[in-house]
């Protein structure tokens, strides 16, 4: 007879066989992942200094202090900001965490977008904390949905008022531009938007019918229904939050924004080039969520490249490249370091909890 040992052991060899498959795969895919980080970040960090390394080298030796370390507050205020948001978010959905928490978070969810082909493990990175913190799966949605809704919101006012009192400094990258076509190309988006938002119900109607005959959610189907369900009971406490709260949600992320996207108006502030806000941030915008869809991380290289092209008419490439440096130091660097804390004050929470279970 065969023994029981042996026969186990086969099966777990077996099973072993026929998960290397999957198994290589995750792992190439976390090396890819790696790779990419690091393309993007070391795309982000050499670029500028095709310029010319010694001249910016010798530009940047040449800046007070003060210029980095306003750079750096800004960044994580920025943070604060966010992690203000999403406090408020959490509370108003019945989620209590302790603010320093829900920065750690926010610092940590910062880094993961910033590393990540198109910014996605940031989602995903945020729903899991979430969830680990006591947050169902349509919480944690919810509340990662609700902050990209509002930075959505952010950036659809801020992008066509910055080009509008940008006109001037727009004419000399695009000498046909004008007042008329901005407006008619935000009228348009406006009816897009409202048009969306009229047949919202009739969307989710067809999105429904399209996902049952999608086999592997037709055979999930009462916990997708159930999914819906609470996600929009989650969002109907979040439109009907009070006024108060909408207001310092609003403010919250327009700070989180004008701090990140400003850095680099200041930037060139510091270097002897005054240029409209406005109109830089929008630039700063269009131009980085452009680069985003390159695949590499935080638009390394093809953002600042166009950057560097789009305010040639008014500053030199060396001068530009020290702008870009400090600006990446202020939207990159800090954060990834920031990240990192935020990694090791949550990895120093857990371990603590361990030690304080009992035996």
């Amino acid at each position: 007879m065969t023994d029981p040992r042996n026969r186990a052991s086969a099966t777990q060899r077996h099973l072993l066989v026929r998960s290397m498959p999957s198994i290589l795969k995750q792992v190439w895919l976390r090396y890819a992942a790696m790779l990419l980080a690091l393309v993007g970040i070391g795309l982000s960090m050499g670029v500028p200094f095709a310029s010319g390394i010694h001249a910016v080298f010798a530009g940047l030796r040449e800046l007070p202090l003060h210029v980095f370390f306003i750079l750096a507050a800004s960044a994580a205020l920025s943070a604060a900001a966010k992690a203000g948001k999403l406090q408020l978010l959490q509370t108003a959905l019945g989620l209590r965490l302790h603010f320093m928490r829900t920065l750690a978070f926010t610092l940590v969810t910062d880094c993961a977008f910033l590393v990540s082909p198109l910014g996605a493990a940031g989602y995903g990175v945020n729903v899991a904390l979430l969830k680990r913190a006591g947050a169902s799966w349509a919480t944690a949605a919810t509340v990662v949905g609700a902050d990209q809704a509002l930075d959505l919101l952010f950036f659809a006012v801020a992008i066509p008022v910055g080009l509008l009192l940008g006109l001037d400094p727009l004419r000399k990258v695009f000498p046909e531009i004008s007042a008329a076509i901005v407006i008619g190309n935000l009228l348009a988006a406006a009816l897009a938007v409202c048009t969306l938002w009229i047949v919202r119900r009739r969307l989710a109607s067809m999105l429904d019918t399209l996902s049952r005959h999608i086999p592997w959610l037709n055979t999930r189907q009462a916990r997708w229904s159930r999914f819906r369900q609470n996600m929009s009971s989650q969002w109907t406490m979040l439109v009907t939050v009070g006024g108060r709260q909408c207001v310092t949600l609003l403010l919250l992320a327009t700070l989180q924004w004008l701090l990140r996207y400003g850095a680099l108006w200041f930037c060139m502030l510091e270097l002897g080039h005054r240029l409209p806000l406005g109109f830089v941030l929008a630039v700063q915008a269009i131009v980085l969520h452009i680069a985003l869809w390159t695949g590499v991380p935080a638009g390394g290289g093809s953002g600042d490249l166009a950057l560097t092209v789009i305010f040639a008419p008014w500053i030199s490439s060396v001068t530009m490249a020290m702008a870009l440096v400090l600006w990446r130091f202020a939207t990159l660097y800090c954060p990834l370091v920031l990240g990192a804390i935020g990694s090791a004050v949550l990895a120093g929470g857990r371990i603590k909890s361990r030690m304080q279970l009992p035996e």
